[in-house]
């Protein structure tokens, strides 16, 4: 598997994003911006795709950038930048996005909680695949290196959203809808866009472990009882075999996969109870 070109990672300071910039590296990208709203922590980043690329550097190139996704002129600014730059953007994958900080039930939430999630997930999604597709629509179609039985595409869109954009959680229905929404626009936005070689897809994955989650989990007993019981394989998902999913697709392996939301949740679907924090709405 391979991932060539020009390629944009957002919410690339840490966690998922961190791990899938450090995997684009690895798998050849030429040039790589790495976004996230903690400009230092992008920089932290890079240097981490940098030394990845350590024994094969070639040309590689990777770049840190502040952008915020829920702002419609610092979206369209760093698409424009990269665009005018590089020539080209060929993929983008957006992993921006935060959870939600409490389980409240949807006739107790203010619209200000409501907004919060929808501007990072559905809006902050929204704006960078039109920012993306803009420019990968007239840009040139280009033949896959490592697969001659594939044809020239001009881009992919990979968006990260989540195991609740699949069904429903009790007390997070801000977090639910805005999932929901983004798995529509991918949909859409395959169908508009299949016929100009742009793929759009997206991995939806179950809990993931990292320092936040883990601290979550280990601080009350009675939740990480309730959370594993939801996942058959007992255990949580590792952010590298997210980052795995998300390259797939990113890159021409996955060249006949359009639309299409691919879960990794160890078949926790399959199963799930419904009430991962316990108790009654």
């Amino acid at each position: 598997m391979e991932i060539r070109g020009v390629v944009v990672v957002t919410g690339a300071g840490s966690g998922i994003g961190r791990t899938v910039a450090q995997r684009v590296a690895s798998l050849g990208a030429d040039v790589l911006v790495c976004a996230d709203l903690n400009l230092d922590a992008a920089k932290e980043t890079v240097v981490l795709c940098q030394n990845a690329r350590d024994k094969d550097p070639g040309g590689f190139k990777a770049t840190a950038h502040a952008v915020d996704v829920r702002s419609e002129d610092e979206v369209d600014s760093l698409v424009a930048q990269v665009a005018s730059t590089h020539g080209r953007i060929d993929v983008l994958i957006n992993t921006a996005g935060f959870g939600a900080a409490n389980q409240t039930p949807i006739r107790d939430m203010t619209l200000a909680d409501w907004r919060s999630l929808d501007e990072v997930h559905n809006i902050g999604c929204f704006l960078l695949t039109r920012a993306a597709l803009r420019i990968m629509y007239d840009q040139d179609a280009v033949a896959p290196t490592t697969a001659a039985d594939r044809p020239p595409a001009r881009g992919a869109i990979v968006i990260l959203t989540s195991l609740a954009s699949e069904g429903a959680f009790l007390g997070v229905g801000n977090y639910i809808a805005a999932k929901h929404a983004v798995k529509g626009m991918v949909q859409t936005a395959a169908i508009e866009n299949g016929g100009r070689g742009i793929r759009v897809n997206a991995v939806a994955p179950s809990y993931v472990s990292g320092p936040m989650m883990d601290q979550f989990l280990e601080a009350s007993p009675e939740v990480k009882k309730a959370i594993l019981g939801d996942l058959c394989m007992g255990r949580l998902a590792r952010p590298g075999e997210v980052a795995d999913a998300v390259a797939f697709l990113a890159s021409p392996a996955s060249s006949y996969v359009n639309g299409h939301t691919l879960v990794v949740d160890g078949g926790a679907s399959l199963q799930l109870a419904n009430t991962p924090f316990g108790g009654a709405s």
